[in-house]
């Protein structure tokens, strides 16, 4: 094993006065390992009690660092060369840290920087601990300022995805209440209308002193709703494509990668830090895409575990939602896709905000057409009325039924729905078409609108 002191390998002659700070540094940036035993050139001396050194480390995160750090650090032993290594591994930790004999200041409080550890300033721990007081705001323990919220939007993509509701019990189910009775944060963020507006910005040019081109907004509804509007405005308007011949061969080039975009946006809209109350944000140049969300790296997260796509959500009950609606896996791929499309430096880490940049393809056009601005939202999925007008056959009411709940839906999909075949689909919307449903749009990318019904 070949020892060499890096940003996260610290190297130990023998159990010193500063090993206390060397694990603070560690638990406040992005964890490392401190070998005692080792010599700076790497060469191995070893401990001369190895008993006596494992009790003082003990000690060491026992009882002088706060707050308690047990759980992030690892103790263990090598034999190396005939010669004892202790090994102290430290994870990154879940608050500011620091030595208990001078407090929460800058004698106290230290972070690694290259191969050396340096007291922290003023500003960086008052920086790092209100993110740390920020983490730990959970969207179910906020009340809302929604006092008699419905949910008729989630309720029927819930339903979509077969799921069976109990009304007594929905908003026990879901995560809705505070644990003293009142709605909360999360079901003020999935009611029907709320105050979350969600934006897309399309700016003119390379820069936002290049002026706004388009501003649409998403939102004062279910979030999911919000979020899959912008999502379908980006992936269907923005998302251009441009072909080429070359020997008879057709080529297509689409401007960004849609599952790509797709892990970014609905994680930005997941990992948001809600209860700061800023929603995430889309902002689109001519030549990127940029994707703003409040909170940074989460607390308890290194760079390296995010990268590998370890997935620790701020929002837990809003992630176990997520993964019943089928927007998001548990598997962690997402991160890794948008990595391996785009490389890790499309992810910026701000103090408070993570930007992802998705560079495109090509230059797209300044200008914006007046139809492309006004291509989205496009028509939500809605419950009707219990009795429909009587002229209309049981199985036509189920076709308008299924039109309704999916108005993207296309002939073949609904097909499926209602176990019917495509021909029979098409006469009973040929009886519904410009009375009670219109196409807007093309067949292939348009929706229906219900018209006429209360």
């Amino acid at each position: 094993m070949v020892f060499a002191e890096t940003e996260k390998i610290e190297l130990k002659q023998r159990l010193a006065d500063s090993i206390p700070k060397e694990i603070v540094s560690f638990l406040n940036t992005e964890g490392g390992t401190i070998y005692i035993g080792v010599n700076d050139d790497g060469t191995i001396c070893g401990v001369t009690d190895l008993d006596e050194s494992l009790k003082k480390v003990a000690d060491i995160v026992e009882s002088q660092i706060l707050p308690e750090p047990r759980e992030c650090v690892e103790l263990n032993t090598k034999y190396i060369e005939q010669k004892h290594v202790v090994e102290i591994k430290v994870y990154k930790g879940h608050g500011l840290y620091y030595i208990k004999k001078y407090g929460r200041s800058s004698q106290g409080c230290f972070i690694r920087v290259g191969t050396t550890c340096r007291s922290m300033t003023e500003e960086q721990i008052n920086l790092v601990h209100n993110r740390f007081l920020v983490s730990r705001a959970k969207i179910t323990e906020m009340a809302s300022r929604i006092q008699s919220p419905t949910f008729q939007y989630l309720k029927l993509l819930l339903t979509e995805k077969g799921l069976n509701l109990n009304e007594a019990s929905f908003a026990e189910n879901f995560h809705l209440r505070t644990t003293d009775g009142r709605y909360n944060k999360m079901a003020e963020l999935l009611a029907d209308k709320n105050e979350v507006s969600i934006k897309v910005v399309r700016f003119k040019g390379r820069n936002k002193a290049d002026g706004i081109a388009v501003r649409n907004e998403y939102g004062d509804k279910c979030l999911v709703v919000a979020m899959k509007q912008a999502y379908d405005y980006c992936a269907d308007v923005i998302n251009e494509t441009r072909s080429s011949f070359k020997k008879g061969v057709r080529n297509d080039m689409h401007l960004f990668d849609r599952d790509a975009f797709r892990e970014v946006w609905f994680n930005a809209c997941l990992h948001n830090n809600w209860a700061d109350g800023t929603p995430p944000a889309i902002y689109v140049y001519t030549d990127r895409m940029e994707i703003v969300s409040t909170g940074g790296l989460p607390v308890n997260l290194s760079k390296e575990d995010f990268f590998r796509g370890v997935s620790k959500p701020v929002n837990e009950e809003l992630a176990r939602l997520f993964i019943r609606l089928d927007l998001m896996e548990q598997t962690g791929y997402g991160i890794p896709l948008v990595t391996e499309r785009y490389g890790k430096e499309a992810f910026e880490f701000m103090d408070f905000f993570l930007r992802v940049t998705i560079p495109f393809a090509f230059e797209i056009e300044s200008e914006i057409s007046e139809s492309d601005s006004q291509k989205l939202p496009r028509e939500l999925p809605r419950e009707l009325p219990r009795e429909l007008p009587g002229e209309l056959s049981p199985n036509t009411q189920r076709t308008l039924r299924a039109i309704a709940k999916n108005p993207s839906a296309t002939i073949d999909e609904l097909s499926k729905t209602l176990a019917v075949s495509p021909r029979t689909v098409k006469n009973h919307i040929a009886l519904l078409r410009n009375k009670y449903i219109k196409r807007v749009g093309s067949d292939t990318k348009g929706y229906w609108k219900i018209i006429n019904i209360n």
